[in-house]
């Protein structure tokens, strides 16, 4: 019979497609030689988009189809150097030698096929393969044909190995889609979606921000771009390592990666993690190198790298290397952090220390998937524009931030920062390290020089990329100025230019708990998780948050808390974090378990075992508490480990009321202080030594001390020194002048600063004076909400609360409020008291007894002096004397 219509077809299809192969086969200069050998091709993959349904559907528009892509692929290929060796159905398979040919030969079809209304997916792979001449058979033409079906319709894809051969042509362009597991293949390929035109060329003006209006600290409207969130890249840069014994050299390891940092921010789809607190912000960076004995962040192995990475929630990190040679010569190395992968380095060798900076800085972006055409078309200023043109300004500038950052040595900083401020008096950076440097010491001149630099640092903000300028706006409102409205409306702006940063966030959620808005900080936070799920530290913000403020809200803590572990259940973090709440609450058999857990991962911190031995004191296993106190010192890695561990001893000693000892450890802990502190924080921390003596019955050597102390202090922190020592040594030795002193020169130096969070001492101050005229339900009100604000103030405030009951004859609510303070105050012996009065206002006598008992069993080895002991045996010989029998 004649074959129908339908048949005919599909009987010239087959035809045409053996007179194609067999053209193809004898085709003259541009095949590819017949080889039965193994080679690397790059394979490239055609199919038509839902080809299937349509041939269901429509057999004569299948057909069409089908025509199209033969007039356009085949000649296509053959023009671009390649050979079409395989068609399956509606499906292509061809061969170029060059990626560069394979990948342009795509973009010259999906060209012809949009003018023809044909809608393809192309991907190309390259890969070792077997080629007989006929057929291409391997794994490399199998991981082209899996990756095709990720293209979308019109779309081309590319894996990882061909992005290497094309990345570094001018016009070609791409985007990473992600990690890709791959059928029947051992491990997943990364891949990227090519962009191209539809006049043929590869480039394509990516659009990867948008212009948005925001409202600057004035309440003015100011138009800016804001970065799309697919196209941000997050990377952690290391300081490189060098390990010559040129010692000129060893300020390049900061300052080179420093440098880095500057001119990378000025690409809003970079964000940055670099061991720098105070100059750039980020401090989380500094904390895991501490954590892990590597400080300075040189030299740390590999495998650690990639893990601080990791916790730090960076897609990338950077390492880096100087050389022992004369020369500047610079390697640096770029890797994926969740595979450890190698992607790129590259070696630098210039005498200038800026050009380096900046080579550095462009091959990165690049490499880290930051399209071309968007680095082309923006601002990429010189290093040597952004920070100073003089070398020597910028290498004292360094040298004084790791001075201050590493030997907390503030006086050599300021030296250091004052020679580059001599060189370029319009180093914006160099002002703000020395305003930084400047800012906690304890000189008259500091002050003047805190203040001028600051103004120096905004008058010539101009020079420095977006980011840093808000952060040092943020820093003039909120440290120098302590205008706090201000510095949040700088957040607001930085958060409404960079929507998808999540920097902007932490600085905002930081500006809000200063000034004890915890619950808008808390929304802050919350916000973070939504625009980015994976930085799982905003668990642990918020559990904070909850844990210590807004009158400790443990549950939801705890809920937070269960939530980071939950990501994080390998990190000993997320066992320390429970912990630390089992601990505010005072479940301490709960919380014990918890630090061991934390120790068990990271088995050489010294604060786990530091959070055992608390757990064990609060326990009443004092020997215990005493031998895991002994084993955290021999873990301690540096001064702020020494620092803990003297603090803990602190705690001990107190709640065993050896105050002689107490002292002691309280003078070592200052001591290790000295070390990373600056000197307006030691001088507060050398007040609470003075505080103790009053608990030894020595007021008036306590008040010599902590006048000696303001009288060694500069103006305005004199006032914040005396404001705060007033009010606590006041409120203990019950002097009422001290405590309204204190709180009139609180008030002084928030007229100078203008810092809220200070306030809270204000109602310590009023809370204690209420107390000491007799108004105690005013004294409950006060320290309820000094508890509500901050739950670390409870030491204090719950012995005033219980007090204030027992001064009223108000026992039934002494008892009660007493016991659930017992439950979640550290101060458990003065709380034992107060409740044991409780109960000998009711006549309670062998419970009250019972509490005494207690009490004096918990200060068995306690000073004689120590006022609450005496206190506490008088009322127990009176009252055992009182139960016998006649």
């Amino acid at each position: 019979r004649p074959l129908s219509g339908t048949e005919q077809k599909r009987m010239n299809f087959f035809l045409s497609r053996f007179e194609s192969r067999f053209r193809n086969t004898t085709k003259g200069t541009k095949m590819i030689e017949s080889q039965n050998i193994r080679q690397i091709l790059a394979i490239m993959v055609t199919d038509i988009v839902d080809y299937t349904e349509t041939m269901n559907n429509d057999e004569a528009k299948a057909w069409e189809y089908l025509k199209k892509q033969r007039t356009i692929i085949s000649p296509t290929v053959s023009r671009m150097n390649g050979q079409t060796f395989k068609e399956m159905g509606d499906g292509t398979f061809s061969k170029f030698r060059s990626a560069i040919d394979a990948v342009q030969c795509a973009v010259k079809i999906q060209e012809g096929a949009k003018s023809n209304d044909l809608s393809i997916r192309i991907a190309i792979h390259l890969g070792e393969v077997m080629d007989d001449g006929f057929d291409v058979i391997g794994t490399g033409v199998n991981i082209a044909s899996r990756i095709q079906q990720l293209a979308i319709p019109g779309g081309i894809v590319i894996s990882d190995d061909i992005w290497r051969q094309i990345r570094n042509q001018p016009e070609m362009e791409g985007r990473s889609i992600g990690e890709q597991d791959i059928k029947g293949y051992h491990k997943s390929i990364e891949v990227y979606e090519l962009t191209y035109n539809p006049d043929g060329s590869v480039t394509q003006k990516v659009k990867v921000t948008e212009t948005v209006t925001i409202i600057d600290e004035e309440g003015k409207k100011v138009k800016a771009e804001k970065a799309r969130q697919e196209f941000i890249k997050k990377v952690a840069i290391f300081p490189f390592d060098y390990n010559g014994e040129k010692e000129d050299k060893n300020w390049l390891q900061y300052g080179l990666p420093y440098g880095t940092c500057i001119s990378l921010l000025q690409d809003e789809h970079i964000d940055l993690q670099f061991p720098n607190g105070q100059e750039l912000g980020y401090t989380a960076f500094s904390k895991k190198l501490r954590s892990i004995g590597y400080e300075d962040g040189t030299n740390v192995p590999l495998a650690l790298r990639k893990k601080i990475a990791n916790e730090i929630h960076c897609d990338f990190f950077i390492i880096g290397n100087i050389s022992n040679d004369d020369a500047n010569k610079v390697s640096t190395k770029l890797y994926n952090t969740e595979n450890g992968k190698l992607i790129s380095e590259i070696e630098i060798n210039d005498s200038n220390i800026f050009n380096i900076i900046d080579k550095i800085s462009m091959f990165h972006r690049k490499e880290m998937g930051i399209p071309k055409s968007h680095i082309e078309s923006t601002t990429n200023l010189s290093s040597s524009e952004l920070i100073t043109e003089f070398e020597d300004a910028y290498e004292n500038n360094i040298k004084g931030i790791l001075k201050r950052q590493y030997e907390n040595d503030s006086e050599e900083s300021i030296s250091f920062l004052q020679k580059a401020m001599q060189i370029d008096p319009n180093y914006c950076l160099g002002a703000c390290s020395l305003w930084n440097s400047a800012f906690g010491g304890n000189k008259k001149e500091n002050q003047a020089l805190c203040e001028n630099t600051m103004k120096t640092a905004i008058r010539n903000i101009y020079r420095v990329p977006d980011r840093l300028k808000f952060r040092i706006k943020i820093g003039n409102y909120q440290w120098q100025t302590g205008e706090s409205e201000k510095a949040k409306k700088i957040a607001e702006m930085w958060i409404a230019q960079y929507p998808d940063s999540l920097e902007p966030y932490t600085y905002l959620a930081d500006i809000l708990h200063e000034a004890h808005d915890f619950q808008e900080s808390i929304k802050v936070w919350e916000k973070v998780l939504l625009i980015d799920p994976h930085y799982y530290s905003a668990y642990h913000e918020i559990s904070n948050l909850f844990c210590h403020h807004l009158g400790g809200k443990y549950e939801k803590a705890l809920e937070y808390a269960e939530k980071y572990l939950e990501k994080c259940p390998t990190e000993a973090k997320s066992y320390h974090e429970i912990a630390d709440i089992h601990f505010t609450r005072g479940n301490y058999t709960l919380s014990k378990e918890y630090y061991e857990k934390a120790f068990m991962i990271d088995s050489d911190n010294s604060n786990y075992m530091i959070g055992m031995a608390k757990s064990d004191l609060n326990l009443y296993n004092y020997s215990d508490a005493q031998e895991q106190l002994e084993e955290a010192l021999s873990l301690c890695k540096g001064p702020r480990d020494y620092y803990n561990v003297h603090e803990a001893y602190v705690e001990y000693y107190d709640f065993r009321g050896q105050i002689q000892l107490l002292i002691e450890h309280r003078i070592k802990k200052v001591n290790y202080a000295e070390e990373f502190v600056d000197e307006i924080d030691l001088q507060l921390n050398r007040i609470f030594q003075s505080v103790h003596l009053c608990r030894l019955n020595q007021v008036d050597n306590a008040i010599k001390g902590f006048e000696k102390i303001v009288d060694e202090t500069i103006e305005p922190w004199n006032f914040l020194v005396a404001g705060m020592g007033g009010i606590i040594i006041g409120g203990i030795a019950e002097q009422e002048k001290l405590v309204i002193d204190g709180i009139e020169k609180i008030k002084k130096f928030q007229k100078i600063k203008k810092w809220e969070f200070i306030s809270i001492f204000k109602k310590i101050g009023q809370a204690y004076i209420y107390f000491l005229n007799e108004k105690y339900n005013e004294t409950i009100k006060d320290a309820e909400e000094v508890i509500y604000i901050n739950t670390r103030y409870s030491y204090i405030m719950s012995q005033l609360i219980l007090k204030s009951y027992n001064k009223q004859k108000d026992f039934l609510n002494a008892k009660k409020v007493g016991k659930e303070h017992l439950i979640k105050c550290d101060n458990k012996p003065l709380i034992l008291l107060e409740i044991a009065k409780a109960h000998l206002g009711l006549d309670e006598n062998d419970k009250a007894n019972e509490y005494l008992t207690k009490l004096l069993g918990i200060w068995e080895e306690a000073d004689e002096e120590y006022i609450y002991y005496q206190e506490a045996k008088k009322l127990w010989k009176e009252l055992n004397i009182k139960m016998e029998p006649a």
